[in-house]
């Protein structure tokens, strides 16, 4: 009886072995690695999109796009385009926002004076 168990513990564990061996029983390969090269293309082909806004720095020429506060090379102030729609300034941090918002997206200002909630 011991010689019978002993057998098929064999067959087991030579049929964990074999069984991945088999063909078409290959495990999938790992998808490939991400190159330096990669990222450096996806970093100019972002770097030529960001440029197509138009805007860039007075001081170093740098593009920036709209709503970008501080130039990426140099650190100065950018200049913000007045906003084209009838929106108010938030008095928190000047940001533009609508007539019937009650805080700021930017700072989280209270926009509703006098009003209780």
């Amino acid at each position: 009886m011991g010689v019978a168990i002993f057998f098929v513990l064999a067959l087991i564990a030579a049929a964990v072995i074999v069984y991945p061996l088999l063909p078409g029983r290959r495990p999938e390969q790992p998808a490939p690695a991400v190159t330096d090269g990669d990222i450096d293309r996806a970093v100019r082909r972002l770097r030529r999109e960001r440029g197509r806004s138009g805007l860039s720095c007075p001081s170093c020429g740098m593009s920036y796009q709209a709503g970008d506060r501080f130039c990426v090379r140099c650190g100065n102030g950018l200049p913000q385009a007045p906003s084209t729609d009838a929106g108010v300034l938030c008095p928190g941090c000047g940001a533009t926002v609508r007539q019937d918002d009650r805080f700021c997206a930017k700072c989280g200002q209270d926009l509703v004076v006098g009003e209780k909630i």
